[in-house]
């Protein structure tokens, strides 16, 4: 007989997606994430994910908005590598139909907010971490 698992607090099913949607996303972008992975990352079943998020377009945006919140509050010295590699693939599927409208304004404030030369080396700290296959959250 297997072990049951305790009850989980009201949205903490929505916030584990969302912290394995920032690694998944992060490392395979939009397209290449699965929901199934994203589900398996926070360990919650499947329907999960659509009980919390009605599409993976809307998780995709959840965990842009969660980035895009942590760089924010971090010091210039300290940003998170999962945010900043999420926010690396958020430009990357900017160029899709499907994601334009949604983050381009977004992506355009947070260039403003930050500055060129912290988005810049943000993005660049972003593209190392993945050219160097870091799994890590």
């Amino acid at each position: 007989m297997s072990e049951r698992r305790a009850r989980r607090r009201p949205g903490e099913n929505r916030e584990r997606l969302i912290e394995a949607g920032l690694i998944e996303f992060g490392l395979f972008g939009y397209h290449g994430a699965s929901t199934a992975a994203v589900a398996r990352r926070a360990d919650v079943p499947q329907p999960h994910v659509y009980a919390s998020f009605r599409t993976k377009q809307e998780l995709f945006l959840a965990c842009f908005a969660a980035a895009r919140a942590a760089i924010a509050a971090a010091p210039d010295e300290g940003l998170p590598e999962r945010s900043c590699r999420l926010m690396l693939q958020a430009y990357a599927a900017s160029g899709d139909p499907e994601l334009r409208e949604a983050l381009s304004g977004d992506l355009a404030a947070l260039r403003e907010a930050l500055g060129e030369r912290r988005l810049g080396a943000l993005l660049l700290e972003a593209a190392r971490s993945l050219s160097e296959g870091s799994a890590a959250g």
